[in-house]
């Protein structure tokens, strides 16, 4: 038995109570949470959620790689509500991807090396866990994220391949 509030009742959820109008016991029920309203945005996501794929062009969007998800324009069409438009570009995404792999595979490009990431077998579990890629005491990634700050975002990603489609959302 528990004190329920600030100190007044018990919290008894197996025991059979009576209520003031019902003639046999039922079980104590205490309502623990409630779900807050939802906005009116898509898959009820909360204004912060929504703000984590937000990209001002004029902000961060010139220093990040081309690889960066939240330059996919089908994604970007679908959180916008455009989402025929979506469809079709996650159809010529898709199709740009095969094409990709297609060529890779026939030796026209060479294969695919995670830029800044290398794969290591966890010692305890056996499983592969990725770990960032290391320039001395530098992460890779952010080393080069902030040479294309420096240079203004311009061609600042020379050597990372182009993975989505050019359409706008």
């Amino acid at each position: 038995m528990r004190s329920v509030g600030a100190g007044s009742g018990t919290l008894n959820p197996d025991e059979a109570v009576r209520g003031p109008n019902s003639p046999s016991p039922t079980s104590e029920f205490i309502l623990l949470w409630r779900n807050s309203e939802k906005p009116l945005a898509p898959f009820n996501l909360t204004p912060f959620a929504i703000s984590l794929n937000n990209l001002p062009e004029d902000t961060l969007q010139p220093y990040l790689p081309p690889t960066d998800c939240r330059l996919r324009p089908d994604q970007r069409a679908f959180e916008l509500g455009r989402y025929e438009h979506a469809n079709t570009l996650k159809t010529h995404q898709e199709e740009f991807q095969r094409a990709m792999r297609k060529a890779r595979e026939e030796g026209r490009m060479p294969p695919h090396r995670p830029r800044w990431f290398s794969a290591e077998t966890d010692g305890d579990t056996g499983e592969r866990v990725w770990f960032p890629l290391h320039n001395g005491d530098n992460i890779a990634y952010w080393e080069e994220r902030e040479k294309a700050y420096k240079q203004g975002g311009k061609d600042a990603w020379p050597d990372v391949d182009r993975i989505f489609i050019g359409d706008k959302p």
